[in-house]
């Protein structure tokens, strides 16, 4: 029996936990005592690659990191909301620890705690030395500390080894973002005339040169747009939504809407500014519940809402690609305006700026 374990079964918390790479006897202590049922809806060990990206809806860039815990607890944060109501959270936690193959690189342990309104984040850097039996039960009674702190609102002992941690609670305003009914919020009052949507992960200064070239095209004024759900991403926690939004000076429109019909139902009359590679998913019929159906309604609802897209051009696979090197439908070409590569180019990638912060 442990008591730090039944304090959370007897509090009204309940949740999913979802632990990889380190932290499973976190797991078997929470589920080895009694009342577990009371607070474990859910809980996963995707050690295998594939586990994990099924669970993520991707292959994330790196296992062991920050944005892979928060990635988890968002997914269990959404699992437990189909399993159970109430006070939820999710929990994620991914590690890189010693093990009986050679380790290059610092062992380390991120994990992450979301609820409706607040996620913590927290980094767990161990000492190489130690056994990995040292350094799971390092990690097992940090997270039991962050799980005291955050959830039961009870001190506990100090976290062992060199720990650093962030938190961000949303504005009641802005909790309908995580909510499924589209919704739009801006906390300055900003035009809705043209809009440059993205996950801006990071911005960067293609981005802005983008949307101030896009204003001089259209004669509008713009802003950015971020939606806090993608079609074909994670949806974002609480905390990388604060720093997200830190990154802007200009107005920044939130929505929760992951196409471009809600997008355009949101925002009527407006005009998006974009690169080909979105673009090309807008043209899609795998995008769309119904398939080609489904795309020609969304071409006939762009139309209805007078929507219409600017187009920029970008590298891909070492070649630029402009509007006029796709195939886009007729009528949904109709509503395309192409930028050409004399006006715009710069082979700037967030992908690639992530993987120089990660190095």
């Amino acid at each position: 029996m442990s008591d730090r374990a039944t304090r959370l079964h007897n509090s009204p918390w309940s949740g999913v936990f979802y632990v990889t790479g380190g932290g499973v006897s976190f797991l078997a202590e929470m589920l080895g005592t009694a009342g577990a049922s009371a607070t474990v809806l859910e809980a996963s060990v995707p050690y295998a690659e594939k586990s994990l990206a099924d669970l993520l809806s991707r292959q994330p860039e790196q296992a062991a990191s920050q944005a892979t815990a928060r990635a988890l607890s968002v997914a269990a944060f959404s699992r437990a909301q189909q399993l159970g109501d109430g006070q939820l959270c999710g929990l994620g936690c991914t590690a890189s620890l010693t093990t009986n193959r050679e380790k290059r690189g610092q062992t380390r342990a991120y994990w992450a705690i979301h609820t409706a309104t607040t996620t913590h984040s927290y980094t767990l850097i161990l000492n190489n030395n130690l056994s990995r039996q040292e350094q799971e039960h390092a990690l097992v009674e940090a997270i039991w500390q962050s799980l005291s702190n955050d959830l039961l609102e009870t001190s506990s002992s100090a976290i062992p080894g060199e720990v650093s941690a962030k938190h961000a609670r949303t504005p009641p305003p802005m909790l309908p973002l995580f909510d499924t009914t589209p919704y739009k919020y801006c906390a300055t009052k900003a035009d809705t005339d043209l809009l440059m949507p993205g996950s801006f992960n990071p911005l960067h200064d293609g981005h802005l040169e983008l949307l101030r070239i896009a204003q001089s095209v259209t004669g509008k004024d713009g802003a950015f747009e971020l939606a806090v759900k993608n079609a074909d991403k994670p949806a974002i926690d609480h905390l990388t939504l604060s720093e997200r939004l830190e990154q802007f000076e200009q107005p920044v429109w939130l929505t929760n809407t992951p196409n471009f019909v809600d997008k355009a139902k949101l925002f009527p009359n407006c005009t998006f500014a974009l690169g080909i590679d979105t673009m090309v998913r807008i043209a899609q019929p795998r995008f769309y519940q119904s398939g080609e159906t489904g795309l020609g309604q969304a071409v006939s609802d762009f139309n209805r809402l007078n929507t219409r897209f600017l187009v920029f051009g970008r590298l891909q696979d070492n070649e630029f690609l402009g509007l006029e090197d796709i195939e886009l439908p007729d009528d949904l070409g109709a509503l395309c305006q192409g930028v050409p590569e004399t006006t715009y180019r710069m082979d700037i990638s967030s992908t690639d700026l992530r993987r120089l912060q990660i190095l």
